[in-house]
């Protein structure tokens, strides 16, 4: 399990009032118990849903999708059921920029309650991340700001952006409050992302772009 999993397992943990430790020690889900979990989640949100899962082509910028699905995990029982298996399944609505916690029971795909979370961030998904990546490399001026800082680093021209790794995490501005401009400033009312940008071979760049994935902009950069 990596780093991002393992956050998103702590944080769904405390959103749930749930103990890690008694997360770690759960059995996993099953591949049908995930799509139950999905589907039942779907039932009730799908032209949302819908929405979210658009394809799009390498080259298209993803608008901003009405809910995104960012983790399916297993719920630990009740001491006083403890043949029931519920599967916590957690959502962003970005049309009101909240995260959704449902409860869902894999006995019967019965949603038992949900909520809705405001300032709470999951780490994101990788359409998420593919998302921000598109959108700085759709920004004339923070593609110009790359391609300046890998020739500084390799001595090349920038040909394919595609080549360039990236690591992406949620944003929240509270994290760095005396670098951020006005426009960065909204990052965990709303969601975002702070992106990091390596060489082929791993070197990391000195520039790092935040990214409001809720409105679709580049809202600045940040140095090392």
């Amino acid at each position: 399990m990596n780093v991002q999993s393992n956050m998103a397992l702590i944080l769904g943990c405390l959103l749930s009032g749930l103990s890690p430790l008694s997360y770690a020690l759960s059995d996993p889900l099953t591949s049908s118990e995930l799509n139950l979990a999905r589907q039942a989640t779907q039932a009730i949100m799908v032209p949302r849903l819908q929405q979210a899962a658009r394809s799009v082509s390498n080259t298209e910028i993803e608008t901003s999708p009405t809910l995104e699905q960012l983790l399916v995990e297993r719920r630990p029982s009740d001491k006083a059921q403890p043949n029931q298996r519920l599967a916590d399944v957690y959502s962003y609505d970005y049309s009101v920029d909240e995260t959704i916690h449902a409860v869902v029971d894999l006995a019967n795909g019965q949603i038992l309650s949900s909520e809705r979370l405001k300032q709470q961030h999951l780490p994101l998904t990788e359409r998420e991340i593919t998302r921000a990546r598109q959108l700085i490399f759709a920004d004339a001026e923070q593609s110009a700001l790359i391609k300046q800082e890998y020739k500084r680093i390799t001595g090349s021209e920038l040909i394919n952006p595609d080549s360039l790794n990236i690591k992406a995490f949620s944003f929240s501005a509270d994290s760095l409050p005396e670098r951020l401009n006005a426009a960065s400033q909204t990052c965990g009312i709303q969601r975002c992302a702070q992106v990091l940008l390596y060489t082929h071979d791993d070197i990391v760049f000195e520039v790092s772009p935040i990214v409001n994935l809720s409105v679709g902009l580049v809202t600045q950069t940040i140095g090392f």
